[in-house]
């Protein structure tokens, strides 16, 4: 595991990743990448990342994007109806 000072906590609309900054990146790694200051899940490929919803962003659509690390833990929340939150 890498130092606290290399791990970032990016909240997602289900729940939180941790991410790694400092672990080199290769094609296949899931990552984390912020376009249009929305933070997005999307796994790495040579010249580009293809979205969880399965788009593929390459080329001058990688202008911009900004990725913070390598996904190395999630925490998703599932709430359920009349159960209680602690």
């Amino acid at each position: 595991m890498s130092h606290r000072n290399n791990m970032v906590l990016i909240e997602m609309p289900d729940g939180f990743v941790l991410a790694d900054k400092s672990t080199k990146r290769v094609p296949g790694d899931k990552v984390t990448f912020q376009l249009d200051e929305f933070p997005q899940l999307g796994r790495l490929f040579k010249t580009g990342i293809i979205t969880s919803d399965g788009e593929t962003i390459d080329g001058e659509g990688m202008d911009g994007i900004i990725v913070p690390g390598k996904v190395t833990a999630g925490i998703v929340s599932m709430p359920e109806p009349g159960r209680p939150i602690i």
